[in-house]
């Protein structure tokens, strides 16, 4: 069995009202001699894993507490909460370990669908089909959606522990640059974000949809973010996270360079999921067909001639589709537009130093590699090894030049 260092992290169990019960303080190795893995995701939710010896003398003091959706994990860094959410899974229990999978709370939200109260737009008489947002702002939607779930936790299941979720800060974004109605000819759509009937604004309708689906799909279209903090408050704002590039540089110089804390690092060239010709496919709310594409010409003289096609459900007009072509087709145009990610060591800052949705430096001085970019931290992977030694990948994604505005210029 392992222990992990207490100064270091610690691992407690929670009950449904995410009081502790104890620590963890005995680990058996998955792999490699790892006793424990977390990570976390922009947007999205991450896991954590471990495994408990089945003798364990924990079992004898507070009974079955490792049971999926009754009690919870807290990881401790310093004194300080770095990691949290319901247990989901214990994927096998042999004779020798139990194995628990955790994820972080938004994971729930993936098990809700929306409320639906209106009836089919065909007039075939089927009721409570889709949910349409065609009025009020993107702050409006959002409390709505959220107070429902609230409310649906509270109402069926008092014991779940998102029925103490609250509301926090929900903050209305503005429009995006480049979106503009579907009149003709077009009007450019500025300042705060409402919903609208299809051509004078945004019209969005979902059917039976889970409710961390419609969050994703607002923030995709308003490049907006959300999360639950570790008092269960929820959080929808332009720009999760903080400029840090003063602050904070992931350095490649050689592994014999003073100022080198990456030991490994992953820039790829996806050429796979290019295309520097992009369809977009959608239906208005009477069924008639949407479409636009968008040509990058300088992509295609460089790499050649490359089509790809999106079709879009919940997407209910023409501004907005041409508004996420047109905000997409930079991100796949290029091979070297990818995700990447590099793996720290005790030299990099320690978690807490920075988060996801943060922006960091980046600098790789190699042979055949050489990048100097800033880069949006969108989630990162801890792995703890028996030995006490924390190996930590963090994968960034390129920063959009207006995402930041609301941080101070980034240069």
């Amino acid at each position: 069995m392992s222990t992990i260092t207490p100064n270091l992290t610690t691992i407690w169990i929670l009950d449904s009202t995410l009081t502790r019960i104890t620590q963890i303080k005995s680990l058996l190795p998955m792999s490699s001699g790892m006793i424990l893995q977390y990570s976390s995701e922009l947007d999205d939710y991450g896991q954590c894993k471990f495994r408990v010896s089945t003798r364990d003398t924990l079992f004898d003091t507070y009974g079955d507490i490792l049971a999926p959706h009754k009690y919870w994990v807290q990881l401790v860094r310093g004194g300080t909460i770095v990691w949290q959410g319901p247990i989901i899974e214990n994927v096998k229990r042999s004779k020798d370990y139990i194995e628990i999978v955790a994820v972080e709370p938004l994971w729930y939200l993936s098990k809700i669908l929306v409320n639906r109260s209106s009836s089919d737009p065909s007039g075939l008489g089927q009721n409570d089909i889709y949910r349409i947002f065609s009025s009020g702002t993107m702050a409006d939607a959002v409390t709505a959606i959220m107070g429902e779930t609230i409310t649906t936790y509270q109402s069926n299941d008092a014991a779940h522990a998102l029925s103490g979720m609250t509301l926090g800060t929900i903050q209305n974004p503005n429009y995006p640059p480049n979106m503009t109605d579907g009149n003709t000819p077009t009007k450019d759509l500025t300042g705060a974000w409402y919903f609208g009937d299809g051509i004078s604004a945004p019209l969005l309708q979902f059917d039976f949809t889970f409710i961390l689906t419609i969050l994703q799909t607002f923030g995709v279209y308003t490049y907006s973010d959300f999360y639950l903090d570790n008092d269960l408050v929820f959080n929808f704002v332009p720009f999760k996270g903080d400029n840090l590039i003063n602050k904070i540089s992931f350095n490649w110089g050689g592994k014999n360079s003073p100022s080198t804390n990456i030991v490994d690092y992953n820039v790829p060239r996806l050429g796979q999921r290019m295309a520097n010709h992009l369809f977009g496919i959608a239906t208005d709310p009477t069924g008639k067909i949407l479409h636009f594409d968008q040509i990058d010409n300088d992509s295609i003289d460089e790499y050649g001639y490359i089509q790809d096609v999106e079709a879009f459900s919940d997407l209910k007009d023409q501004a907005t589709l041409n508004a996420r072509l047109e905000a997409e087709i930079p991100l796949i145009s290029s091979p070297d537009n990818s995700a990447v990610s590099v793996t720290l060591d005790e030299r990099g800052y320690p978690l807490g130093q920075y988060n996801v949705g943060d922006i960091v430096y980046i600098r790789i001085d190699d042979t055949a590699i050489d990048l100097n970019d800033y880069r949006r931290i969108v989630g990162y992977t801890v792995s703890v090894n028996n030995t006490g030694r924390e190996i930590t990948v963090v994968q960034t994604n390129k920063v959009l030049p207006w995402q930041y505005a609301s941080l101070g210029s980034i240069q």
